[in-house]
């Protein structure tokens, strides 16, 4: 039951925070940070360093086959890289730093690292460089860089507000960050000068927004409804196209960049800093109100809630994101990346004393969906291995929003058996191979991987390589 004196409830039963922290407040340092080599289905870095390497803020510590950059969140050593789980649950390479006290290089010598020169290099390169993956570059997975399938970007959506109701990071953003968001938005009229550039922000924020904002973009205001924030479903609204959920942005001449992609777009064109922090919404009923971070990537789950002084005895779960799409994690060390927005720590009061009991037939799952699955249906199958008959129920239309199992009374795992059905039925995962190929023709020799081909690592985690194996080490 959710805690009636944190959250108060709008029409379509979403419980959202009356009132949130408007500062953005800086963490220090930690001891150690672990940042993955891999996000699958996007990119895949190869370590361009060495255990036992001394490394400093901001040096390229990896990079993709088309030369996207990774870099170093803090100074240090490495001292391992191993396959760690991921908040997403994927079984990925990391590299460990163990932090020390020696000073950042400046983004001169990573150009110098990278064989360029700064003045001299065209701004999608600088993007790739410093490690912000625009709608201009190709995020180096299958694409070759002459691949001249993706249109040309005609409309550009800038995210000023947050899907979950527990984050509140992109619209402290923009209230936060107001010059800097106005050179980013004359940077991308620069990049694409046919483009339709839109700014979606909070109603609240649309006022001040279209005077601040107005002369460099379409300021489109969204509502407080969770159905109306999500994602996909308010890019087409808003460039009025008709996008599947299979298909990317960018192959509908359309580029979606979050406010906080903006900013490191900036800080590299500026020649400032590469992605090397990030902001993050900590929440939870157990919490008078969200407080918004800025951490470097790679920072723990446990470390931000020490620094935070969170005790694990006040909640009694840890979800990476939000109530709604947010990740259960099994521990608190798993490390928080570019695509982790938020933690939301639900009390033990808001746990169901039963999960997965049997589907009643109710159809609430199906009346809340907006994209109108026959999500009861869909479960049904899928609880029992019938993935293949689910294809004619469209579960690749679903965009994961997390409604269906907000509303179900017998608390079913409704997301995760669709995300079984969209594995199960066709979808080539090429991960094992990947990772495969980068344990083997990278020049490090310890990969904490007791298996020796694809078809092993996508068995699952050897023994010892847990995420408690990373804190040991440290």
């Amino acid at each position: 039951m959710i805690n009636p004196f944190n959250y108060f409830f709008l029409q379509d039963s979403i419980p959202r925070y009356p009132t949130w922290e408007k500062d953005i407040h800086f963490l220090e340092d930690p001891e150690y940070v672990v940042i993955p080599l891999e996000y699958p289905g996007r990119i895949l870095y190869k370590p361009t360093i060495k255990i036992g390497e001394q490394v400093y803020q901001k040096q390229i510590i990896g990079r993709s086959s088309l030369g996207h950059c990774i870099h170093a969140s803090v100074s240090g050593v490495v001292k391992d890289i191993l396959a760690i789980w991921t908040a997403r649950s994927f079984h990925v390479p990391a590299i460990l730093i163990h932090r020390n006290d020696k000073k950042a290089i400046s983004v001169q010598e990573i150009f110098e690292q990278a064989g360029f020169a700064f003045e001299s290099t065209n701004p999608i390169d600088k993007l790739k460089i410093l490690g912000v993956i625009s709608p201009w570059n190709r995020p180096g997975r299958w694409q070759e860089e002459a691949d001249k399938s993706f249109p040309e970007v005609k409309k550009i959506v800038i995210k000023g507000l947050d899907e979950e109701p527990s984050i509140f990071l992109n619209g402290l953003i923009i209230q936060n960050y107001t010059i800097k968001i106005s050179r980013g938005l004359s940077y991308l009229s620069n990049l694409a000068p046919r483009a339709e550039i839109i700014l979606a922000v909070s109603n609240h924020n649309h006022t001040w927004a279209t005077e601040q904002f107005g002369s460099l973009a379409k300021v489109q205001g969204i509502g407080q409804n969770y159905k109306d924030r999500i994602s996909q479903l308010m890019v087409s609204k808003l460039t009025e196209t008709n996008i599947p959920t299979i298909s990317a942005y960018r192959t509908h001449g359309i580029a979606v960049l979050s406010a906080e992609y903006l900013l490191n777009l900036v800080d590299a064109l500026d020649g400032k800093s590469p992605f090397i922090h990030k902001f993050l919404t900590v929440a939870g009923s157990q919490m008078k109100e969200p407080k918004t971070i800025k951490i470097p990537i790679g920072m723990t789950i446990r470390q931000v809630l020490k620094a935070l002084d969170i005790s694990d005895k006040t909640f009694g779960r840890i979800l990476v994101g939000g109530p709604m799409q947010g990740i259960a994690q099994y521990t608190d060390l798993t490390p928080l990346t570019k695509t982790s927005h938020g933690l939301y720590l639900m009390s033990q009061q808001e746990l169901p004393l039963e999960t997965n009991l049997t589907c009643t037939s109710c159809g609430r799952c199906t009346r809340m969906c907006p994209v109108n699955l026959q999500v009861h249906l869909v479960g049904r199958y899928a609880e029992y291995g019938m993935f293949t008959d689910t294809t004619a129920y469209h579960t690749e239309a679903c965009v994961e929003c997390g409604l269906c199992g907000f509303v179900c009374p017998a608390h079913r795992p409704l997301i995760q058996l669709i995300q079984m059905c969209k594995k199960y039925c066709g979808i080539t995962n090429e991960y094992p191979q990947q990772q495969a190929e980068c344990g083997a023709t990278s020049a490090l020799e310890r990969w904490e991987l007791n298996f020796q081909n694809a078809a092993s690592l996508d068995s699952g985690a050897a023994a010892g390589n847990t995420h408690e194996s990373v804190a040991v080490r440290t």
